[in-house]
């Protein structure tokens, strides 16, 4: 029992950032996702949530693309998110095109990094992409399982058919893993009426006014 128990206990999440933010987009309209709860929902009970590791690219290139500051923002409240490391790309001009290096190749070598050197039991990698297929096969041979996340239309065949459990996304699996929106300030009823005194009086102080000058003509 113990033994059976103990199976898999230790998790490591492993997170493409740029394919999970395109997918929710596409599949939830949304992208704010409270990224903490959503790899406790994934790890689930039983098991020990070990690290988060997230794999993107800064949004710069020199002479052509600037780090907008909300990328900024985003990345500096991921930093604060305990037992949450960032690994970002890099861009690179290919073809009159710009696109991104490193991502893939950082996620699969730290996967099979980490199950060399026995740091999880199960490894669950958000992403449907195919190119992790080696770095999969090579994770379970070292005896370590692997489980894919990802919306079914956005699973690869070679994803799904090497991984040992496929966790099927959907709309409906985030509720209530997004960030609260923010509320617009509006006027309130009380800040109208403190303020509509002072225009009758101005109104009643010019209509004197005016009275007195029809007087005195």
């Amino acid at each position: 029992m113990f033994s059976i128990f103990k199976k898999n206990k230790k998790v490591m999440i492993f997170i493409d950032g740029s394919n999970l933010y395109h997918v929710l987009l596409k599949n939830c309209g949304r992208s704010d996702l409270k990224f903490q709860d959503f790899a406790k929902k994934l790890t689930g009970s039983g098991r020990k949530l070990e690290k988060i590791f997230y794999y993107n690219v800064r949004q710069e290139l020199e002479g052509k693309i600037k780090i907008p500051e909300e990328q900024k923002k985003f990345l500096n409240s991921l930093h604060k998110i305990p037992g949450f490391e960032v690994k970002l790309g890099i861009w690179k001009e290919q073809n009159g095109s710009i696109v991104e290096k490193g991502v893939d190749v950082m996620l699969a070598t730290d996967l099979v990094l980490h199950a060399v050197k026995n740091n999880f039991d199960t490894a669950i990698i958000v992403s449907g992409d195919g190119d992790f297929f080696p770095a999969i096969e090579t994770v379970k041979k070292e005896g370590k399982k692997v489980e894919v996340a990802a919306f079914e239309s956005n699973i690869s065949k070679e994803a799904s058919d090497s991984a040992d459990k496929v966790l099927k996304l959907y709309k409906a699996f985030f509720n209530g893993l997004w960030m609260p929106k923010r509320r617009p300030r509006k006027l309130g009823y009380s800040n109208y009426k403190k303020r509509r005194p002072a225009q009758t009086k101005d109104t009643n102080s010019s209509n004197r006014s005016n009275s007195r000058r029809k007087i005195l003509s």
